[in-house]
């Protein structure tokens, strides 16, 4: 029987699909492959995830070579200067789409929409009604993806005009931790946690300096969780970036996120236990913590300079007022015309956002025990977390 996941198999297909180019940067073939590795032997995929998963590896392949087809005409997207990019980060959970969607309502911002992230480079011959076209193409996307996964609409809703996180460039390197929130890969997971991130973060910022390039702004306001894993390669590759670093208590995130967890991979894969989600959910945000915490011990007071810690309880609690906090950090002007496009997408949003439920016990998780496991982030950052009232 033919093996769906087959590397060669898929890269072909990738290369049939856009024959005039190649996949750039040789980078993504090890990623890619304990990749496909870990979801035939650990993820339980069933056949509409099988489906999916080729699905979205073709679209990553594709992307590669349509990047490759576009700097073949255009070299000088790599010399494009990105100036003062602003990331959102935190733990998974910690309010960071929020904030972001508050970010790209300013229309002095520049921010990578859904759509755009899913279809970042148009095609030399695009017709007028391309974005459109994509649009709409990306709406039938994500209302087909929570038909797979009910529970996630609650918990992460998508539009394909807000914004939305910088793994859906970064995935076309096979390079991200959401890969592991989306599917059971412990194996992936370690891979990962050991890799030097600097080939990716170099491609992702080549990406981005791609959509630029075709659809111009600055400055980029940008976000993912998952920069919390690699915030020095972050800081690395955006030398003049600054950081909103969000902070939520553990108590809250790590069962919110055993949730986001299960949502992602319950629409193609065998179900696993709440209590095993709640391990391999753990473990992920451990590593995470260790990792940011050794990062910022090591930085410079200039670096240190570039993060502001914000409490998601004073995000959540007076929206306007940590925006004007952020502002101050990151050297803009808050505008009436912002601050009114913020007020109006915070009214918008209430109406998108179900009620999301969980908690510790629903994964088989002691809350002593974590506050025990993740005490070291808590220490750290005491000043910045607060709990509900």
């Amino acid at each position: 029987m033919t093996d769906p996941l087959d590397k060669d198999a898929l890269l072909r297909a990738a290369a049939a699909q856009v024959p005039d180019a190649d996949f750039g940067s040789d980078d993504f073939h090890e990623p890619l492959s304990v990749f496909l590795d870990a979801l035939r032997g650990e993820a339980q995929l069933e056949p509409m995830g099988v489906w999916a998963t080729v699905t979205r590896v073709m679209a990553s392949l594709t992307k590669r070579r349509k990047l490759a087809r576009l700097l073949a005409r255009e070299p000088a997207i790599a010399e494009r200067p990105i100036e003062a990019p602003v990331f959102v980060l935190g733990f998974p959970r910690t309010g960071t789409t929020m904030l972001h969607n508050l970010l790209a309502s300013d229309p002095a911002s520049r921010a990578i929409r859904l759509w755009e992230m899913r279809e970042p480079f148009a095609p030399e011959d695009a017709p007028a009604d391309w974005k459109e076209q994509v649009i709409a193409t990306t709406e039938q996307l994500v209302k087909a993806g929570y038909q797979l996964s009910p529970r996630l609409e609650q918990i992460h809703p998508l539009r394909p005009t807000w914004p939305d996180e910088c793994s859906w460039l970064l995935r076309n390197s096979f390079s991200t931790m959401v890969l592991g929130f989306s599917y059971f890969i412990p194996s992936y997971v370690q891979w990962l946690n050991q890799r030097d991130a600097a080939p990716d973060y170099a491609y992702f910022r080549l990406q981005l300096q791609a959509i630029l390039s075709q659809r111009p702004g600055q400055p980029l306001v940008l976000k993912d969780p998952c920069h919390i894993w690699q915030l020095g390669t972050l800081l690395d590759t955006f030398p003049d970036a600054r950081v909103i670093h969000l902070h939520r208590d553990i108590s809250e995130v790590l069962p919110s996120f055993c949730s986001l967890c299960r949502a992602l991979q319950e629409g193609g894969a065998t179900a696993r236990s709440p209590e095993a989600i709640g391990a391999y959910a753990s473990d992920m945000l451990e590593t995470a913590m260790d990792r940011m915490i050794a990062t910022r011990a090591g930085l410079s007071a200039r670096d240190e300079a570039r993060i502001l810690d914000l409490d998601y309880r004073e995000l959540v609690g007076a929206p306007l007022d940590a925006m004007a906090k952020i502002y101050g950090h990151i050297e803009r002007p808050l505008s009436a015309e912002a601050t009114l496009a913020m007020g109006a997408w915070l009214e918008g949003s209430r109406a998108l956002t179900g009620r999301h439920r969980y908690s510790l016990d629903m994964f088989g998780l002691d809350a002593s025990a974590t506050r025990a496991r993740f005490a070291a982030y808590s220490e750290r950052f005491s000043a910045h977390l607060s709990t509900a009232a």
